[in-house]
């Protein structure tokens, strides 16, 4: 008649029923997981806040190389106390 199976242990995936040995490492996994996203968020914001500042620094260096920005440096001069 043949070997009678233990379904029993078993869930419907094949894994054993009883799950509390391997609740451990799916928890690490899933902790593992949040660590590398929080990390890849941090990188983005990092390169978002380096990409604005680099692009205002080549805005104010074209103001300043093409004379223009002598107006705004003269305009600023006027705010500043002269020493005389």
């Amino acid at each position: 008649m043949g070997r009678k199976k233990k379904q029993e242990r078993f869930d419907t995936g094949g894994y054993y029923a009883d799950r509390r040995e391997n609740a451990g490492k799916a928890a690490s996994k899933i902790d593992k997981l949040n660590a590398k996203a929080n990390l890849a968020t941090a990188k983005a914001s990092k390169r978002k806040w380096l990409a604005v500042l680099l692009g205002f620094g080549i805005a104010i260096y074209f103001i300043f190389s093409s004379g223009s920005g002598l107006s705004v440096l003269n305009s600023i001069k006027s705010f500043l106390p002269s020493g005389d």
